[in-house]
């Protein structure tokens, strides 16, 4: 047994805050015969699932809720809750390192969002603010149904650490500045050219896998953007401009899949 004055300068934590989480009915101490406060192994078993979860930024109140009661655990059965808290407090880490995730995918889309477009859209803010009280809803059910699991390694959908999503960023920027421009204008060619030289990095020259890609992208009518920003009319524009292009490099206008090679968010 240790005295609350033992487990302080042990724990590190202070004695008024011992003191602050007994009145809470966190952790319960005995009372020696002198009255003395006493804590046992169960105890600090119990503060450490404390400790652990503040540091997740659990208030008092919610780590109340999931420790539960505070129950004097039996001196044999010690091992076993210490396990079982331990488990406990994996799976904890474990959902909340899945919220970060989810919350990290949520700021680099709207970092994707502000560079593709240079503004900030209203709506896409309150949708963000939607968003985080949410489950998160991965399109990876879509992704499978065009893609095998070597392609979508190849492809930068939505990985926003893949420094080629935000090349595109950049790219469908300056679409949005350009997209009512005819598509042979001087600004249009040139933007014609850099999606033509990043889409050749993207396929490696394979038609099957950008004619699957473009099926991919493509919002069925009336629907949102598959990939953001890539609308009916952006994907029209890009396709005229790269037809344009073909056009005057070779005399002719080239297959419908080999324009599709220009075109990867």
């Amino acid at each position: 047994m240790m005295t609350v004055g033992q487990l302080a300068r042990q724990s590190g934590v202070s004695v008024r805050t011992l003191h602050y989480y007994e009145e809470l009915g966190l952790l319960k101490a005995t009372r020696s015969a002198s009255g003395y406060r006493q804590y046992d192994e169960g105890s600090v078993i119990r503060l450490q699932q404390i400790a652990v979860l503040k540091k997740m930024c659990f208030t008092l109140e919610e780590i109340g809720e999931i420790l539960g009661p505070h129950v004097v655990t039996e001196a044999a059965r010690l091992a076993e809750v210490w396990e079982r808290a331990l488990e406990q407090q994996v799976t904890i880490v474990q959902q909340q390192q899945d919220r970060l995730q989810t919350v990290e995918h949520l700021l680099r889309s709207a970092q994707y969002a502000i560079r593709a477009t240079g503004r900030v859209d209203l709506d896409e803010l309150l949708g963000f603010i939607r968003e985080l009280d949410e489950s998160p809803k991965p399109n990876r059910r879509r992704r499978n149904r065009f893609f095998t699991p070597e392609e979508q390694q190849q492809l930068p959908l939505n990985d926003f650490d893949d420094a080629r999503v935000m090349a595109w960023a950049d790219i469908l920027r300056d679409v949005q500045r350009h997209m009512h421009e005819a598509p042979d204008s001087t600004a249009s060619q040139a933007l014609a050219v850099r999606i033509d030289a990043y889409a050749r990095e993207i396929f490696q020259g394979d038609e099957q896998l950008t004619e699957t890609f473009w099926q991919y992208v493509a919002p069925d009518e009336g629907d949102a953007a598959v990939l953001y920003g890539m609308t009916r009319e952006v994907m029209d524009y890009i396709e005229a401009i790269l037809e344009t292009l073909y056009r005057t490099r070779s005399g002719a206008v080239p297959e419908r899949s080999q324009l599709r090679e220009g075109d990867d968010g």
